[in-house]
């Protein structure tokens, strides 16, 4: 008999409960660092290679979640990527082409290469800007998870950059100090805890 009615009870004490909402939390992101950064520029003599280029790697520090789940939280892991682009004249450098890095798991980080000041005749390889974005995408039990971040730095020689230039003409630039940090921000957001 008590089981007959305390059963009853139970079950609708359970139902009636409020349930517990979702932890919704505003991330507080940490900077990507780029490091290292270089570039370089040929000499121009025959028998060298003629391209100019820019080298750099990129990390993102942030662990992004996601939604909860049975043994925690579904998560996007930090990620490291090496980007590069190469032209051989001041003609053919990449302005403005969105250029992709290595591939990730469950997403793409792209670079964009952006003219400096020009300052004293800086060229692609002296002054220069980079747009970087980074798209996350994951399916995680059936939910959608996509994540769109967007970041800006600028590299100019004698503020960020230093290195020399050989006497055949041949330069090369890179980062004075590192990490060079970029701080970036969601720009698009699809999934159980976007806003």
């Amino acid at each position: 008999m008590f089981a007959k009615t305390i059963l009853p009870l139970l079950v609708a004490a359970v139902a009636a409960a409020p349930t517990a909402p979702v932890e919704r939390q505003e991330q507080e992101l940490q900077p990507w660092q780029i490091r290292p950064l270089y570039t370089h520029s040929p000499s121009g003599r025959l028998g060298n290679d003629p391209h100019s280029t820019l080298n750099f790697t990129i990390h993102d520090p942030n662990t992004i979640r996601l939604q909860p789940g049975i043994r925690g939280w579904a998560v996007l892991p930090p990620v490291t990527v090496n980007c590069s682009a190469q032209w051989l004249t001041n003609e053919d450098v990449p302005w403005g082409v969105g250029i992709p890095c290595t591939a990730v798991d469950y997403g793409t980080w792209t670079f964009t290469m952006v003219p400096g000041s020009g300052e004293a005749g800086y060229g692609a390889t002296t002054d220069f800007g980079l747009e970087f974005k980074q798209f996350r995408s994951v399916n995680v039990l059936g939910n959608l998870h996509e994540r769109t971040f967007e970041g800006e730095g600028k590299f100019k020689v004698g503020v960020n950059l230093s290195g020399q230039c050989g006497g055949s003409g041949v330069c090369n630039w890179g980062l004075t100090e590192t990490p060079y940090l970029v701080q970036q921000t969601l720009t698009q957001c699809a999934g159980e805890l976007c806003r």
